[in-house]
């Protein structure tokens, strides 16, 4: 493959199997969005939201962007902001881990770490942006708000999905910000509405890099609202780490390098499909790469 531009290697991730044998009649499918160039599925939605600014004229060449992350969105845009010619400043949370603190500083990325959940940075962006000198200073692409988040997946994610595995009968992924699943279920109830949607997120008193604690009152996104709302999803799992942990162990036996949060949707998945009866092929979607969790990882 010859591409133009480092964009243009955004999606069309591979699937790999993932064996277990606690699912004789199903076969999970590993969505390896580590395969991005910045290693995770915030590329998509990273490039809509500067792409999408840039067009309605709020970002321009004076402006710096900025936004709030719990670290692989903060990555990304670290990363296109460079490439594309453009300044960043995100905030980030206390669950950001070194390995992506280092990603986004060597981008030259300008970081701050505000808070435990990404909802106080984004509140904090807000804020910053709001002001005199703020409107001229920077342009705020409010990733927990911003239509093109979940529009990156509909118009990507779940295309792709489709093509390379038509006969899916599942898809699971994490629950962060929501805007990934929001755009993909989306996709797969006006296209394919058979196919169940599983999501992940973290059970009560756990914490796991983008992955939502909504029962332990994290904030909901109009996208996680649209989920619940509009029935986008037929269940969602409640992982704990140790959960996570486990299955991220399985998976580097099998080769397949990821953090925490791919171990919890690899169990919502195994969860989803003892429960539904489900057969035939699941897509399990991962957020991000081991490479990007060592100092997590390393803690197994």
């Amino acid at each position: 493959m010859i591409f133009e531009s480092i964009q243009d290697m955004m999606g069309n991730t591979p699937l790999i199997r993932f064996k277990s044998e606690e699912i004789p009649d199903a076969n999970i499918y590993i969505k390896l969005e580590s395969l991005n160039p910045t290693g995770s599925i915030k590329d998509r939605a990273s490039l809509y939201n500067i792409m999408g600014a840039i067009e309605d004229g709020s970002l321009t060449k004076e402006k710096t962007i900025l936004d709030a992350s719990s670290g692989n969105m903060a990555c990304a845009l670290a990363f296109y902001g460079r490439v594309l010619g453009y300044k960043v400043k995100v905030i980030c949370n206390t669950k950001l881990t070194e390995d992506k603190k280092q990603f986004i500083e060597y981008f030259g990325a300008e970081l701050d770490v505000i808070g435990e959940i990404t909802y106080e940075g984004n509140q904090y962006c807000k804020e910053l942006a709001s002001s005199e000198e703020g409107q001229k200073k920077y342009c705020f692409l409010d990733q927990l708000h911003n239509p093109n988040n979940p529009k990156a997946s509909y118009e990507t994610l779940g295309p792709e999905i489709i093509k390379q595995m038509p006969d899916v009968s599942a898809i699971v992924g994490s629950m962060g910000s929501g805007g990934s699943m929001c755009g993909t279920s989306r996709f797969f109830k006006e296209n394919n509405p058979e196919v169940k949607i599983f999501t992940s997120q973290a059970a009560s008193g756990t914490k796991i890099p983008g992955t939502g604690a909504f029962i332990d009152g994290d904030y909901q996104t109009p996208f996680i609202k649209e989920l619940i709302n509009n029935n986008l999803y037929d269940d969602t799992f409640s992982i704990t780490i140790e959960e996570a942990m486990f299955r991220t162990k399985q998976m580097a036996s099998q080769g397949i390098f990821a953090g925490f949060q791919a171990g919890g949707v690899v169990e919502a998945a195994i969860q989803g499909i003892k429960k539904h009866n489900v057969t035939g092929n699941v897509v399990a979607v991962i957020g991000d790469s081991g490479w990007k969790n060592m100092d997590k990882l390393k803690q197994m």
